[in-house]
């Protein structure tokens, strides 16, 4: 992944520099040229900006991608040993891909997307490397170094395909016990809500039988009051009635 400003520079670089070889649809720099030891160091330091583990490894898998080519290069233009450096660059960043994506995995970071492209791109290298074998004009001690780096190029792949399938395996336990973590969510919840309801149903009950008791206390001591009531009318009446039997003797 290229930052903007290292697009820019870089860009500016090349469109003034002139020495520039066109592999396929990528610029390379020429490892002959001037520039190109400013190209690694724009490289080094694109890297060391660069904070996520996962976008390291893209780098790296980048940075292969343009050895091969500078390699395809150096050997167009009869310099083998350049070539040779080239292709034990390139094991190196091939090596430090896989590193920094082990250190992704363990940061937690998603590296299926990145792992995908590696192997893709890994693929490519590999037909490279196979190319270059084949070429007649090669010394055998260069086609010893390209050898050993499509071994390399193979374990890699090799590598990153187990963890894809390891990765696609372990996606559908993944998916499964996420399903019954929100399956028992959903139970505790319906739990909760039927705790809820049962307690708020006996509060009902209570509000109600304390209600009732209420007014049943509230009868009793009406019935009481006009009970007593009627007793102290009819002693008021009782009372007046011997008034009147004693104001009417002579």
């Amino acid at each position: 992944m290229k930052t903007i400003i290292f697009s820019v520079t870089f860009g500016l670089l090349l469109l003034f520099a002139g020495n520039v070889y066109a592999a396929e649809d990528k610029s390379v720099v020429d490892p002959s040229s001037d520039l190109y030891d400013t190209s690694r160091v724009m490289e080094e330091a694109e890297y060391e900006l660069t904070e996520e583990n996962s976008e390291k490894a893209l780098l790296q898998d980048e940075y292969a991608d343009d050895r091969i080519n500078e390699a395809e290069l150096s050997f167009e233009e009869g310099n083998e040993e350049k070539a040779e450096e080239l292709l034990e660059d390139y094991e190196e960043h091939v090596k430090q891909s896989e590193e920094d994506l082990e250190a992704a995995k363990e940061a937690g970071e998603d590296t299926s997307a990145v792992e995908e492209i590696v192997v893709e791109n890994s693929q490519k290298r590999s037909e490279n490397l196979k190319a270059l074998l084949e070429r007649e004009d090669l010394p055998e001690e260069a086609k010893a170094g390209i050898t050993k780096a499509l071994e390399n190029q193979q374990k890699s792949e090799q590598k990153f395909l187990a963890a894809l399938k390891k990765a696609e395996e372990a996606q559908p336990k993944a998916v499964e016990k996420q399903e019954e973590a929100q399956a028992k969510q959903e139970e505790a919840q319906a739990k909760a809500v039927e705790k809820q309801e049962e307690a708020q149903a006996k509060a009902e009950e209570k509000q109600e039988e304390a209600q009732a008791k209420a007014e049943e206390k509230q009868e009793e001591a009406q019935a009481k009051q006009e009970e007593e009531q009627a007793k102290a009318e009819e002693k008021q009446e009782e009372a007046k009635g011997k008034q009147e039997e004693i104001s009417g003797r002579p």
